[in-house]
């Protein structure tokens, strides 16, 4: 198979889907709360993606999955954005920090 053969098997809806997906798992294993958030976010985008291209495919499974995903998706955004008004709140320091 070719280069040109493998790059016209590639659908660019998944793999964008992909990538998200490999972004987000990647940013919510940051330390940062805003990290974190980006990966939530990344992860909300992509979860829907699959979403969609499972019901567009009629792959059920697949939709149910990635909707339940979604779902979780978005409560960890917004729990990762209470973290961050909390700490804004109280005025939040690490513990053993050198500030």
């Amino acid at each position: 198979m070719t280069i040109i053969e493998i790059l016209a098997t590639i659908d660019p809806v998944q793999a964008v889907a992909v990538l998200l997906g490999i972004a987000g798992a990647v940013l919510v294993a940051g330390k940062r709360a805003r990290s974190r958030l980006a990966g939530f976010s990344c992860w909300i985008i992509a979860n829907l993606i699959w979403f969609f291209e499972g019901v567009y495919s009629s792959n059920y499974y697949l939709a149910a999955m990635f909707g339940f995903y979604w779902l979780t998706a978005i409560v960890g955004f917004w729990n990762s954005l209470n973290i961050i008004e909390i700490r804004k709140d109280y005025n939040f320091k690490r513990p053993f920090s050198r500030r």
